[in-house]
């Protein structure tokens, strides 16, 4: 189960029966974190895995480029 912040208290139905999920850190079912999202019961991250940070080397400059108006 993923765990989320929760920020605002909600209701969720599953199975014939309803599961109260109250304010902070918490784990929740998949299908309950997805109705969290949808309705904004959770932080926008949440549920997301962290990513690596894109390092992607600039182009290397191969003409310099002319003067543009009084420089």
């Amino acid at each position: 189960m993923p765990n989320a912040t929760v920020t605002q208290a909600f209701h969720f139905a599953k199975g014939g029966e309803v599961l109260r999920f109250k304010k902070g850190a918490q784990d929740l079912p998949q299908d309950a974190l997805d109705h969290a999202v949808q309705h904004g019961f959770v932080k926008e991250d949440a549920g997301k895995q962290p990513s690596k940070p894109r390092r992607t080397q600039a182009a290397a400059a191969t003409v310099e480029e002319p003067k543009h108006g009084t420089d």
